[in-house]
């Protein structure tokens, strides 16, 4: 069974709900981002259901990067999780939903990050990046007379590319016994990174690294004193964004050639689904690897996982309305991409677009939606399911796009539009 509604089970929410979101447009009169409960506490439930079935209960920290909206945090911690954030101000917002566990990660952390985790210590876990972050927080943490539960982040060569991030895999023994030097520290944990995994293999491979190495580089009693083994990462969801046909290497320097391709509508497929494990499949491999490798050695330990993106990713749909048509094969929606911060969807990713003013789930035509920013770099898409041609006064829905478009929003000519809490 896949990990989400299939594609026919979502188009047939849209049809049930498509007239409320129609007298939203009219009554509002403005772009939207419409939140959805909902899609949260689901995505929760089958994140935490997954590795559960696998015999393990994992402590999730869901990614404040990801969506930052206070309804989005408030619903997480609501449903009994823990948020994980990346600066000052991310922490504020935790403390605000109410978060009574929080991970603080991000490297080159300052005295004023840790001035803030100090006064909010017993709630929050330091993932430190360095040496120089070790010995900061400890000097700190003993001018308070306070301890700091803090782990290290490691890279391996299964991050290549980021080691901007913690320190070599091959230094966590020496990290170890330097921490254990400073009584204001409760050194316990240790944190990798993956992103942009489609499938369980890196997390499996870091895993099976890491097991390696301790079990020659520490001791037995060493090892014991690790509480944590926390795998961050997004986790990409199966979702409904995929690749142009006509674009498949997302190239950036497309020539007015490419509308061409999009009108004549001879490539097919139009689209190429990204190929993403289930997270069944992705708990299946990873609990399984964590049994074998890491319990036997850090039997004291709990598995933490950062997902943003599968938790985030369905909570928040794009409402439109198409205000000018230029011809057509054109039109321009009344909000531009910097609702989504970057021209995610100009070069990049396909998202079906839906007229809901002539709603139909079979007929995806050649239409390209603009944006209404004073630049030509700021497109909804290239296609559009409409019944009939498009018209001036349509309402647009692009469903579903919650990660990392939000949180990136900017007011770059136009203001950010607000958020529709949905009540169903």
């Amino acid at each position: 069974m896949n990990s989400i509604p299939c594609f026919q089970e979502r188009l047939k929410l849209i049809e049930k709900v498509k007239n409320r979101f129609i007298t939203l447009a009219k009554k509002r009169g403005d772009p939207l981002y419409l939140f959805d409960k909902k899609e949260v506490q689901k995505n929760v439930q089958m994140f935490k259901d997954a590795f559960r079935k696998e015999g393990v209960d994992v402590h999730l920290f869901y990614a404040t990067k990801s969506n930052y909206y206070p309804g989005l945090l408030k619903t997480v911690v609501e449903e009994g999780e823990n948020l994980d954030v990346s600066s000052r101000r991310e922490l504020d917002l935790a403390l605000k939903s109410g978060a009574k566990n929080i991970i603080y990660t991000g490297p080159a952390k300052t005295e004023k990050d840790f001035e803030l985790i100090l006064k909010h210590h017993k709630k929050i876990t330091v993932n430190l990046e360095s040496l120089r972050e070790l010995e900061l927080l400890a000097k700190m943490a003993k001018t308070k007379k306070t301890i700091v539960r803090c782990g290290v982040r490691i890279y391996t060569k299964m991050q290549t590319g980021w080691t901007k991030f913690g320190i070599p895999m091959e230094e966590l023994a020496d990290f170890f016994h330097q921490a254990q030097r400073h009584s204001s520290i409760l050194f316990c944990g240790i944190h990798f990174h993956i992103s942009f995994n489609k499938t369980s293999e890196q997390y499996v491979k870091t895993i099976e690294e890491l097991a390696c190495y301790l079990k020659i580089n520490l001791t037995e009693r060493e090892r014991k004193k690790f509480e944590y083994l926390d795998i961050g990462g997004g986790f990409y969801p199966q979702q409904w964004q995929a690749f142009y046909g006509w674009n498949p290497e997302q190239k950036t320097d497309l020539s007015t050639d490419c509308f061409n391709v999009v009108f004549e509508d001879k490539i097919r497929p139009r689209t190429l689904p990204l190929n993403v494990q289930p997270i069944e499949l992705f708990a299946k491999k990873i609990s399984a690897t964590f049994k074998t490798k890491i319990l036997p050695l850090l039997p004291c330990v709990t598995l933490y996982a950062e997902p943003g993106r599968f938790i985030s990713h369905s909570s928040m749909h794009f409402l439109l309305n198409l205000t000018d048509i230029k011809n057509d094969r054109m039109g321009i929606a009344d909000a531009g991409n910097n609702m989504v911060g970057w021209e995610l969807f100009q070069f990049y990713y396909y998202a079906p677009i839906f007229n809901l003013s002539q709603f139909t789930t079979t007929r995806e035509i050649p239409f390209i939606t603009y944006g209404s920013l004073c630049t030509p770099d700021d497109i909804w898409g290239y296609y559009m399911y409409t019944k009939g041609q498009p018209k001036e006064g349509d309402i647009l829905l692009m469903p579903y796009q919650g990660a990392y478009t939000y949180t990136l929003a900017q007011e770059f000519i136009r203001e950010i539009p607000p958020v529709i809490d949905l009540e169903y």
